[in-house]
């Protein structure tokens, strides 16, 4: 059975790291899966659930530690086997599913909204502000204190690999923000001439560690030296039910490519991984849609979520790559 071209340009997406944040792959995902939901040829309900199972399982194997994505992959198949006890009919379970999808749509954004609202609040009229990397909920933040009359300015990183702090410059720039860039080893010097650092995550764990661009951890690190608050932007589909059981992350490691040409010698090997791990002691609150929270909160915001059983009995395979 051939795969969606939805499915299989999202998985290809993913695989390249082409998508901009963990937000906006949650949004492709379902995107994707609705899409092969609407045009499915699958003569009854059951055929269809196989076919969503089989594009679950393609998206999953390509998918690094993004909680987002994830988060939103349990949404969807909850609701397939909340039909499938429901006995729903082939149209029904179509409908049902494509539902879910702008359900999901309309969820993010206003939790988006709310974190923006939230996270405005921590800025003041003249506030140096330090970012690393690229966040679109940051930047949604920054968009709103702008819109407050706010005046304040914005100093970022490179972040490389992948010179993802370039992204906030450009955006930035579109938003009337003054902002300043330097590189990555200059962290040390210009945190402490701030007056906070906001930064996205990829993933919030149970224990209130939060995953992020590699670079974060350091950067939280200075911030805690120099007394600098350090705040982190994640509406709550970023908080990860795996780590509720304990299942690791899945780190990508940096590849080769990014730090060496053909020109050095073979022998020199490339190490690190592309996300680091900061710790809840070094970070100030988490800004999520339901407010301001101390990273303690985090375990009790994951044991209300409602995981799917179907793809909970999948982590386990994924976390160690070997599904």
């Amino acid at each position: 059975m051939s795969m969606h071209p939805d499915v299989v340009e999202i998985v290809e997406r993913i695989r390249k790291d082409e998508i901009g944040g963990a937000a906006d792959t949650a949004k492709e995902v379902i995107d994707a899966l609705a899409a092969m939901v609407r045009d499915s040829e699958a003569k009854d309900s059951a055929a269809l659930v196989v076919e969503i199972d089989d594009a679950v399982l393609e998206i999953m194997r390509v998918m690094p530690s993004l909680a987002p994505p994830i988060n939103a992959i349990h949404q969807f198949v909850s609701r397939v086997e909340v039909e499938q006890e429901e006995g729903l009919g082939l149209d029904e379970m179509k409908a049902a599913l494509i539902n879910t999808r702008d359900q999901f749509f309309a969820w993010a954004e206003n939790a988006l909204d709310k974190v923006a609202q939230h996270g405005a609040e921590k800025i003041l009229d003249g506030d140096r502000i330090f970012m690393y990397s690229m966040s679109s909920t940051v930047w949604r933040i920054f968009k709103v204190a702008k819109e407050q009359g706010k005046q304040f300015e914005v100093v970022v990183t490179e972040s490389r690999p992948g010179n993802e702090g370039l992204w906030t410059v450009t955006e930035m720039d579109k938003l009337g923000i003054p902002v300043s860039v330097s590189i990555d080893a200059c962290i040390g010097e210009l945190i402490p001439g701030c007056d906070a650092v906001f930064v996205g995550a990829d993933v919030i764990s149970a224990t209130g560690h939060a995953l992020c661009k590699m670079g974060t951890y350091p950067s939280a690190l200075v911030a805690k030296a120099s007394g600098t608050p350090f705040y982190i932007a994640a509406d709550t589909l970023k908080f990860d039910t795996g780590t509720l059981i304990g299942l690791p992350y899945r780190n990508e490691s940096i590849h080769r490519h990014e730090v060496l040409d053909d020109s050095y010698p073979k022998e020199a090997v490339v190490v690190g991984h592309l996300f680091d791990e900061t710790p809840p002691e070094l970070v100030t609150a988490i800004i999520t849609e339901v407010g301001i929270l101390h990273p303690a909160a985090a375990f009790t915001v994951l044991q209300q979520m409602n995981p799917s059983k179907k793809l909970s009995e999948m982590l386990p395979a994924w976390s160690k790559g070997e599904l």
